[in-house]
């Protein structure tokens, strides 16, 4: 037994070589589990009552220990078949997903970090949008997270005819960390936790009410949860698994995308981004590329500027291109589109700023000056 206790750790702590993990990878997990848990029957209640399995708790919840030591081999049976679909059937499916996910695995992470929820769940979206920005569901769940308008709602992700934030995918994956954070706080078990983010907390309450009233085990593994949620869990684990090690599972080399890296500049609303994107020099997919969530490739119309992504290191020369002088680069401002009726008296009291102010920014002496002009920089 010390032999088959030496080769699970090994499994665990990713002691074997790619070529010795491929296709026998979780499958050897199952079977040097199903000795280990022989041998372990002697100890209190582990394996004889499901019941007492440990609870999917903690930041490493979803570490190949924790899931080794907390799933029941049924699960495990579950989460193999899984990994199989998604080896086989379902493989280009995950390696594009895989690619993709290049562009925010670091940027989730860190915001996963700071809520303090684990790691692994940066690779839920693989199970809910293939990390694609405009996914919609037919359920209309949006963007990478496949938040539904009242969830959204009740996170912030505001949605328009002009605009989607669950399309954001910063400020949805910032507010996808809050809801899970927020969901484990009600079930202190992230398993739980995910089968409420896939079909809602209400559903997931009931089916535990019901286990309990039976007198039946209330983990996740032993609910009558719906087809989609039962499934919804050890597909994510099968994700995991394949995410943190593509090729122990037969997959080639990730060709991951380049990380999205950016600048921000304020504009003004109402303004095309075919119309800034020309006038300010930067390649107009780029710039709709890194703001999925503007429906209509427009800021959207209202009282208050829009924070607008642009490619990593070009703010600077964007605002001197505009100005038509080096701007300061410390200096709070807006860019604001010159419309045929606007005068510098019109503009600075749009903004509630001098018009000495405009002129220095921009090198405008009067209002003919300002005429020629299709965007100007307001300093705030």
């Amino acid at each position: 037994m010390a032999v088959v206790k030496r080769h699970v750790r090994a499994i665990l702590n990713h002691e074997l070589t790619p070529v010795a993990l491929k296709w026998g990878f979780l499958a050897s997990i199952l079977i040097v589990a199903a000795a280990w848990i022989a041998f372990e029957a002697i100890h209190p209640a582990v394996v004889k009552d499901p019941a007492a399995l440990p609870r999917a708790t903690g930041s490493n919840a979803f570490s190949l220990a924790a899931l080794h030591r907390r799933l029941p081999p049924s699960a495990l049976e579950t989460v193999q078949r899984y990994v199989d679909l998604f080896a086989t059937r379902q493989r280009r499916r995950v390696q594009d997903g895989l690619s993709r996910s290049g562009r925010y695995l670091e940027t989730y992470r860190s915001i996963f970090r700071a809520e303090g929820v684990p790691e692994e769940l940066v690779y839920l979206p693989m199970v809910e949008s293939g990390y694609m920005e405009t996914a919609v569901s037919p359920a209309q769940a949006a963007g990478i997270w496949q938040f539904i308008e009242e969830t959204g709602k009740r996170y912030n992700l505001e949605r328009t005819d002009w605009y989607d934030a669950r399309m954001d995918p910063i400020v949805s994956g910032t507010a996808a960390a809050k809801l899970l954070k927020h969901l484990y706080g009600q079930f202190n078990d992230w398993d739980l936790a995910l089968a409420a983010y896939n079909a809602g907390p209400g559903t997931v309450r009931w089916a535990i009410k019901s286990n309990t009233k039976a007198n039946l085990p209330t983990g996740y593994w032993h609910l009558g949860l719906p087809e989609e949620t039962r499934a919804y869990v050890p597909a994510f684990i099968a994700m995991v698994l394949i995410a943190k090690n593509p090729t122990a599972f037969g997959f080639g080399p990730i060709q991951f995308q380049a990380r999205v890296v950016f600048d921000q500049v304020k504009v003004a609303p109402g303004v095309s981004l075919v119309d800034f994107s020309d006038h300010a020099g930067l390649d107009l997919a780029a710039v709709v590329s890194l703001n999925p969530e503007l429906l209509r490739a427009e800021i959207p119309p209202g009282s208050k500027p829009y924070v607008l992504r642009v490619p990593r290191g070009t703010k600077a020369a964007i605002l001197d291109r505009i100005a038509g002088v080096k701007f300061p680069a410390a200096s709070d401002y807006v860019i604001s589109v010159v419309s045929e009726e606007d005068t510098m008296e019109s503009l600075a009291s749009q903004y509630q700023v001098r018009v000495a102010s405009i002129q220095q920014a921009n090198r405008i002496e009067s209002d003919e000056d300002l005429a020629l002009r299709r965007f100007v920089v307001i300093p705030l």
